[in-house]
């Protein structure tokens, strides 16, 4: 008996029923209150077209269906437990008029006006609905109660028949509408949860995207993820370089420097060993600070922060063993990940054609087209380059794609070899 009465009626004991009944109820007066505001403000704007005012009020009422539908998830949320997507912020950047079309245009602000325009009627059923089923079932239920502390129903008469409920007998007076309004009770959790689903379903409709325009939403936050932690790895690279110049560099090469005057004031000693061994010591100080040099280098090249994409790719050019000829027709400033990425493709590429190529001259452009730098390294060696052999195309694949770009290589066996990498400008 107890795992029936739990069954039928354990609902009441959680919090579920009571907070979709207060939804559904406050569906007439939130209803009433989103269809004058909604009308309102459509009929203002749109009669005012004509004049200066009508034009930014109506920006005004579509935002305004934007807020709309984050208060009817935000009570989506709160009591039905249902937590519905919202749609991506709108763009803030341009100027006034770029704003204010790119706001008119905006399906989240009219479907959230929609929306407010149909709950006045979708409140008056679930108001009347959830009220009645609620009133019902209630007096049916306490129909013993009332029959004890009220008199008994009212006789009446049809076409000369007089009818009286107290010639029944008292179990069927009494008993009969307590059953059925207990059954009604027992149902009433139930019917409340449809109910509230179908205002979650209006709700899904009218105020959270599509799938399509959510895998967008989804999209755009990921890039804009990947685009913080690209940023904030070039940052904290440029920091490195940074403190290693500063730092250890400079410590080397007051090192180098000692070692040197040492070396000397050494040159007339009788100790060959100790001459031996501080001019060993100035070697390795010079050969650390190269190399320090090359590390700093390869981790950002100070010339790149300092001065552009076009001064560091010609310093490498320049350093290139073999003969190079550069063309780079980008003039302004690009962003510090996306000239990063540009510097360290033209560098593994022509450390590739140092080291691998066999090639007696070789190319680099570099020139932005359609949105998209476009770099392009060609040499004259044997070809047969395969990202298979070894670490430095795949690592430079992936460094690539890290910023959306498209990475492609031809290297027949005889040669050339053409390397071409587009990235984006923006994102």
């Amino acid at each position: 008996m107890g795992a029936i009465l739990a069954r039928w009626y354990g609902s009441y004991g959680r919090p579920a029923v009571w907070k979709q009944t207060a939804h559904l109820v406050a569906d007439l007066p939130v209803g009433i209150g989103l269809f004058t505001a909604v009308v309102t403000l459509l009929s203002l704007s749109l009669g005012l077209l004509v004049t200066l005012i009508g034009v930014p009020l109506l920006v005004l009422t579509v935002l305004a269906g934007r807020w709309l539908g984050t208060f009817e998830r935000t009570r989506v949320e709160v009591l039905l437990d249902v937590s519905l997507p919202g749609p991506t912020p709108l763009d803030n950047t341009g100027g006034m008029f770029t704003r204010a079309k790119r706001a008119l245009s905006d399906a989240a602000g009219w479907q959230g006006l929609a929306y407010g325009a149909i709950m006045l009627p979708w409140g008056v059923v679930t108001f009347t609905l959830v009220v009645v089923a609620w009133t019902v079932a209630l007096s049916f239920a306490s129909v013993p109660l009332w029959g004890w502390i009220s008199d008994g129903p009212p006789i009446f008469e049809v076409d000369g028949t007089t009818f009286s409920f107290n010639d029944l007998p008292l179990v069927i007076q009494l008993g009969v509408p307590c059953v059925l309004g207990l059954l009604m009770l027992a149902v009433l959790p139930r019917f409340v949860h449809l109910l509230a689903m179908a205002d979650v379903s209006l709700a899904r409709w009218l105020l959270v995207p599509n799938r399509e325009a959510q895998l967008e939403q989804r999209v755009s936050q990921l890039r804009e993820s990947r685009d913080a932690s690209v940023d904030s790895s070039a940052s904290e690279l440029r920091r490195i370089e940074r403190d290693l110049h500063d730092g250890a560099q400079q410590r080397l090469v007051s090192l180098a420097m000692n070692l040197g005057m040492a070396k000397e004031r050494l040159a007339d000693t009788d100790d060959p060993r100790t001459r031996e061994m501080v001019e060993a010591a100035h070697d390795d100080a010079k050969h650390a600070i190269a190399e320090l040099r090359d590390l700093v280098r390869g981790i950002h090249p100070a010339v790149l922060t300092d001065r552009g994409l076009d001064a560091a790719v010609s310093a490498l050019v320049a350093r290139c063993p073999v003969p190079v000829s550069l063309q780079c027709e980008v003039s302004q400033r690009l962003p510090a990940a996306l000239e990063s990425t540009a510097y360290f493709v033209v560098a593994e590429a022509l450390t590739n054609v140092a080291k691998h190529s066999g090639a007696t001259a070789a190319s680099v452009r570099l020139h932005i087209t359609g949105g998209r730098l476009v770099i392009e390294v060609l040499d004259n060696g044997r070809g047969g380059a395969d990202e298979a052999t070894g670490t430095g195309l795949r690592g430079l694949r992936d460094r690539v794609a890290g910023v959306e770009g498209s990475f492609r290589l031809a290297s027949p066996a005889g040669g050339p070899t053409v390397l071409s990498v587009e990235l984006p400008c923006a994102s």
